[in-house]
């Protein structure tokens, strides 16, 4: 599997902006204090990504279950009729988790549906308005080992993880 990129935004507006996508498919945990706004709003922040190939996403953050709809909005709009597109966007939120052990399940446990091949997806943690969270996110990522894929070591995610 791929190295998971650690990107810092100011803005959640940078991210459609500057995510650097170099593959057909990626996967994104973002953790961001997501402001009260409405659906539609968060919905429009996150359409690119899903018109880029998100294929896994893990919100964190206070907020965090409505930016995790709205990127489950984004693909339900994708693809509205049949949603026979070649494949759904898995979503997760990490309300009741820290950072660190929200780090862990993207590393260990985020696999995209069957198709896809995670070996060729890139990987990213966005920390978006917290410099602060990026710190910890290097540091959280160089401690944690395996990861969904690694054939070496046995999955560990429960169901109730999951």
């Amino acid at each position: 599997m791929r190295e998971i990129e650690a990107l810092s935004f100011g803005t959640i507006a940078e991210l459609a902006e500057r995510l650097p996508i170099r593959s057909r498919y990626f996967q994104l945990l973002l953790a961001w204090d997501a402001p009260d706004t409405t659906p539609q709003q968060l919905v429009r922040f996150f359409v690119p990504l899903v018109e880029r190939g998100l294929v896994y996403f893990c919100a964190w953050g206070s907020n965090c279950e409505a930016v995790h709809d709205a990127v489950d909005r984004c693909d339900i709009e994708r693809m509205p009729e049949t949603r026979d597109a070649d494949y759904i966007v898995m979503t997760t939120w990490h309300d009741d988790e820290s950072l660190a052990e929200a780090l862990w399940f993207f590393k260990v446990c985020a696999l995209p549906n069957e198709g896809i091949d995670p070996s060729e997806c890139d990987r990213y943690v966005v920390a978006v308005g917290n410099p602060d969270w990026s710190i910890e996110v290097k540091r959280a990522l160089q401690s944690i080992e395996g990861d969904a894929d690694d054939e070496d070591e046995p999955l560990e995610c429960q169901a109730d993880e999951i």
